[in-house]
């Protein structure tokens, strides 16, 4: 067995423990001190050290980027028209779909996309949308079988990113589901249009979408694409060329990411 002893210069020596000078001093060191290196502090605090001064120095850039965004409000409306592409026949409703076959994983399209001005999902942002509302626009004509009756709505998916510079994808349902057909026809939980998450508005009542309370913190997207529009009118209307449907998406600033 032997035991560490260190002189008065320092020198580090190995002896038997038995043998004992008394001129020397009896020293354990430290590791660090045993290989010739006499740190003030151990490197490992320093790094320690260091990555607290990172999280600082980010969440004082967070909070300098969110004062500068947000400045007196966090809640921004984000709104778009949505002037559907049809014949000009006569009818006394409008009933369209949007990107029902589109699988997850392939481009959506009919839709906006948020913190972004390209058509490359990679450079958007994500957002907790908490509000959102569809009124019908008086673009058709000024007589009264423009009215609109119930049911009249309007159907979105919510988006997330898609890499390689294209639009947004669907977003699957996040929790599982199980089905039970009994005394109906049909459940319907999977595939491209009921294995994915979607919302409507109803555009008769304006009953719009919101968050009701705190702890819901919104939809979180990169975007809205269309899924149905709905329209029963009073009577029949010349020109279905002619519909306007206004979109008012509420989001919460606070919220904007990269990651879903």
């Amino acid at each position: 067995m032997y035991k560490l002893y260190k002189n008065n210069k320092g020198r580090i020596t190995q002896v038997p423990v038995a043998q004992n000078d008394p001129e020397e001093d009896l020293f354990f060191p430290d590791p660090l001190e045993a290989k010739g290196n006499v740190p003030d502090v151990a490197p490992f605090v320093l790094q320690q050290k260091q990555q607290f001064d990172l999280i600082k120095e980010n969440e004082t850039q967070q909070a300098k980027f969110q004062t500068k965004k947000l400045q007196n409000s966090n809640y921004q409306i984000v709104n778009f028209e949505i002037a559907p592409t049809d014949s000009t026949a006569s009818q006394a409703f409008y009933v369209a779909d949007f990107n029902q076959s589109t699988a997850v994983g392939t481009a959506l399209g009919a839709g906006v996309m948020f913190g972004t001005d390209t058509n490359s999902s990679d450079e958007s942002k994500y957002y907790n949308i908490v509000y959102c509302n569809v009124r019908y626009g008086d673009a058709v004509t000024t007589t009264s079988n423009d009215y609109l009756l119930n049911p009249s709505y309007v159907e979105f998916y919510p988006m997330q990113k898609l890499q390689g510079g294209a639009f947004g994808q669907k977003i699957p349902r996040q929790i599982e589901a199980f089905r039970n057909n009994t005394g109906v026809f049909n459940i319907g939980i999977s595939g491209s249009e009921n294995g994915v998450q979607s919302f409507g508005v109803d555009v008769y009542n304006e009953n719009a979408y919101y968050a009701q309370s705190d702890d819901i913190k919104g939809i979180r997207c990169n975007g809205l694409a269309l899924k149905r529009i709905f329209l029963n009118f009073e009577s029949t209307i010349s020109n279905l060329s002619n519909i306007r449907l206004d979109v008012e998406v509420g989001i919460d600033l606070r919220t904007e990411g990269n990651n879903y």
